[in-house]
């Protein structure tokens, strides 16, 4: 953790001296991060955030939507034999978000989804099991609908490989990727309302 003396503390957060004693007088959990050296108190230089109410803003909103979506799950779970609590008690690898260049319709983010599945099974099949469950929703600022996606590779070792062969796949595309948290990106669509029609899919296969 890096840390700057007062003066330079003042400069990074645009505060007075007795603001930010007076912010940590009221938050001592966070003035004990603090920390003394030469007899110079210095401060954590990721305290600044607290200073700027734009940055506590957003936060404060993604923790309101955590919140909201973790009441979601909880409450799915609560029917232990509903198809979200099945899907997130598996074990999934990745979890994916794909935004199409184009404005495509719910059918054919269907087909791309599967289409996606079958050149992995066709490439992968015999060496891995392969499973995805896949969710379609429209966008809130355009035309058109997005995908979500977990992935599961049984064999670890393919894993960076195939994320590429994903990757790769949707070159035209904005892709995201980031390793599965069932605590976070699983939130995402399991605490959903409903699995219905071509939304969603669940796409399951065996090595040979």
């Amino acid at each position: 953790m890096k840390y700057e003396n007062i003066i330079e503390f003042k400069n990074t957060t645009k505060a007075s001296k007795s603001k930010i004693y007076r912010f940590y007088n009221k938050n001592e959990d966070l003035f004990s991060a603090t920390m003394l050296k030469n007899g110079k108190r210095l401060f954590p230089i990721d305290h600044a955030r607290y200073f700027d109410s734009e940055v506590m803003f957003d936060e404060n909103k993604i923790l309101r939507q955590e919140n909201q979506s973790m009441r979601n799950l909880i409450e799915c779970l609560e029917d232990k034999d509903s198809l979200q609590s099945t899907f997130w008690q598996m074990h999934w690898s990745f979890f994916f978000t794909v935004a199409y260049k184009l404005d495509r319709k719910k059918n054919s983010c269907f087909k791309q989804m599967h289409g996606l599945y079958d050149y992995l099974v066709e490439k992968y099949g015999n060496t891995t099991d392969l499973r995805i469950f896949f969710t379609t929703e429209p966008f809130t600022n355009r035309k058109g609908y997005h995908n979500h996606f977990v992935i599961y590779i049984e064999d670890k070792k393919l894993h960076k490989e195939i994320v590429t062969d994903i990757q790769a796949y949707f070159s035209y595309d904005r892709i995201d990727v980031s390793q599965y948290d069932k605590y976070k990106a699983g939130l995402f669509y399991m605490s959903k309302d409903g699995l219905n029609g071509e939304d969603w899919d669940f796409i399951n296969t065996i090595k040979k």
